[in-house]
């Protein structure tokens, strides 16, 4: 049995590297706020910086210099730390909150080291005292500009983090659609069935009623009639309460969920189109079988899936996809044009959920074996599916702690096995994570056929 491959690209954080090689912005592009109460302290660094090619800002007091940094949004700021009015601290305080990602350099005396360590304590970028000579003060920029385009690229990161995980939600809830709308085409035809016979039922009833002296005999078939149009109705309304659970975008819902159920309800949304292809679903759930922690809907989505998946790889493998040989009928109904086994059990040592998805079909052939759970990798024909379904199977069986294989040879059909962690009965914890020998021929029982 062959492992998928798990091809996971590392993202990269955009101008990665170190200091050294990597180039600051050009003078020019950086603005600097100088706030300083003493006004030949102001315009001398003011005076430094524009020499040295910065673009520069000066306010006289914290308040003139926060209204600065609000409307220009300077990437670095340079406060004297004891200021009349609003102190240089309380300066830092409030451009932490006005605009988070500037830079702040405060400047002190030596006398108010102290202060200067608890500028540090908030989030100042760096200090220096007076006087302020130029080398001290350029080194001090240096450092500020590599924090702030170190801030600024891990926000940037953060972000298309951010994007990735609505973009891979998105793939998923389409991929969802598609699975949907396959189920729905299907759906019509079930639909129509029990309405049919709800519609001969309910004229057959108003024929009666309209009938005086009704006997027993009358009565009976009455509640007989009564019966059948109550049980076609409420298959109608588990049909469609099945594809409303199935369509629903909703939040993850982690819970014990009930693996023996959930086979239960997929087969019902795809019963219709197995008959369509005239193929053959077996079930087998072990009775003591554990449940497994997760979102339902989202494992639900993974059987359709994989049922779907078999169902076309068995109608490719009879020609039935592209106008190939028809179904033998004899006078028992048609012949099956294939199987599909769907079992569930637990592993050897109790802490794993075992469920396989095997079928009579084409098989998988060695060279797309290793691709078949990249994204948009398909080996049907054009028109017939884009090769999102099992990449979303994998990212789902990973999001739950499991783990999918397949075995598979051409002409020879395809087992697919998911492995999820078990809920412990005793004590409702996870328990093993992917790691256990799986029992794939122990004793289980039929739910259904």
């Amino acid at each position: 049995m062959s492992d998928p491959c798990n091809r996971s690209a590392a993202a990269e954080i955009p101008g990665a590297g170190t200091p050294e090689n990597r180039p600051l912005l050009p003078k020019e592009s950086w603005t600097i706020l100088v706030i300083d109460d003493e006004p030949d302290v102001r315009d001398v660094m003011v005076i430094s910086l524009e020499d040295a090619g910065y673009s520069t800002l000066s306010a006289p007091d914290g308040e003139t210099g926060l209204a600065l940094l609000a409307s220009h949004g300077p990437q670095i700021l340079i406060t004297d730390i004891k200021m009349p009015g609003m102190s240089g601290l309380e300066v830092l305080k409030q451009a932490r909150r006005i605009r988070p990602q500037t830079q702040v350099i405060v400047t002190t005396g030596f006398a108010d080291i102290k202060k200067a360590v608890t500028a540090l304590q908030h989030d100042a970028s760096d200090f220096i005292t007076k006087p302020v000579d130029d080398t001290t003060l350029h080194l001090a920029l240096k450092r500020a500009m590599e924090r702030y385009r170190n801030q600024k690229e891990l926000a940037d990161y953060t972000r298309l983090l951010e994007q990735t995980v609505l973009n891979q939600e998105k793939i998923l809830h389409q991929e969802k659609m598609m699975s949907l709308g396959r189920l729905a085409a299907s759906m019509v035809h079930e639909i129509n069935n029990p309405l049919s016979g709800i519609l001969n039922y309910l004229q057959l009833m108003i024929r009666l009623a309209d009938k005086p002296d009704w006997d027993d005999a009358r009565r009976v078939r009455f509640k007989d009639y009564l019966a059948v149009v109550y049980q076609e109705t409420r298959r109608c309304a588990d049909l469609v309460s099945g594809l409303l659970q199935f369509s629903r975008k909703s939040s993850l819902q982690s819970g014990p969920v009930d693996i023996c159920e959930l086979i239960g309800y997929s087969k019902m949304l795809c019963q219709h189109r197995l008959e369509l292809a005239s193929i053959v679903l077996e079930i087998f759930c072990d009775p003591d079988i554990s449940k497994v922690p997760g979102d339902a809907n989202q494992l639900q989505q993974c059987l359709i899936n994989l049922i779907f998946n078999a169902i076309d790889a068995i109608e490719a493998g009879s020609g039935a996809e592209s106008g190939g040989r028809e179904n033998t009928v004899s006078d028992a109904g048609p012949k099956p044009s294939g199987r599909i086994s769907l079992t569930a059990q637990m592993d050897e040592a109790g802490r794993q959920v075992c469920i396989q998805v095997k079928d009579t079909g084409r098989g998988i052939s060695p060279e797309d074996l290793p691709r078949i759970f990249e994204p948009f990798f398909t080996t049907k024909r054009n028109g017939h599916g884009v090769g999102l379904g099992l990449s979303t199977v994998y990212g789902i069986v990973e999001h739950h702690n499991g783990t999918i294989t397949v075995d598979s040879a051409k002409g020879q059909g395809a087992c697919f096995i998911i492995r999820l962690p078990a809920v412990d009965q005793g004590t409702g914890e996870m328990q093993g994570k992917g790691d256990a020998t799986m029992n794939d021929t122990g004793t289980a029982k039929e739910t259904s056929g």
